[in-house]
């Protein structure tokens, strides 16, 4: 019995959105979270233009429901308000890959890692570096 839902295997066989962002956007917030010693290491790379979401790039080491919900994220965010990073929930996420429970933790990473990208967009606007 496959122990991956079609979704996972889809993301993961073929992620979408893997890798870093070049210059051409207002701003690149970095969002980094976990450590590969651990077991899963995300960082998001999100291109800002006028306030939204223009691209979306995502680098992480980890398990199958890892980098399918890295791919999933980034999709989902790509033309999105920049604020949407709040948005994630791991739970939704959970649900939605079809995740066992146990995968949570590897969910509070990801949320971590767009909390961060949040916060270097709050900074940014407040004028904190």
């Amino acid at each position: 019995m496959n122990q991956y839902s079609a979704l996972v295997m889809r993301h993961f066989t073929e992620p979408r959105h893997v890798g870093t962002l070049a210059d051409g956007y207002d701003q690149i917030l970095i969002g980094r979270a976990g450590q590969r010693e651990q077991g899963t290491e995300v960082v998001f790379h999100l291109g800002i233009k006028g306030g939204q979401i223009a691209a979306v790039r995502f680098q992480a080491f980890g398990c199958p429901h890892t980098i399918a919900a890295c791919s999933l994220v980034a999709e989902r965010l790509t033309g999105a308000p920049v604020e949407a990073q709040g948005e994630i929930r791991p739970a939704d996420l959970v649900a939605e890959l079809a995740a066992p429970a146990a995968k949570m933790g590897r969910f509070l990473v990801i949320e971590d890692a767009l909390r961060r990208g949040l916060a270097a967009w709050d900074n940014r606007r407040l004028g904190r570096q």
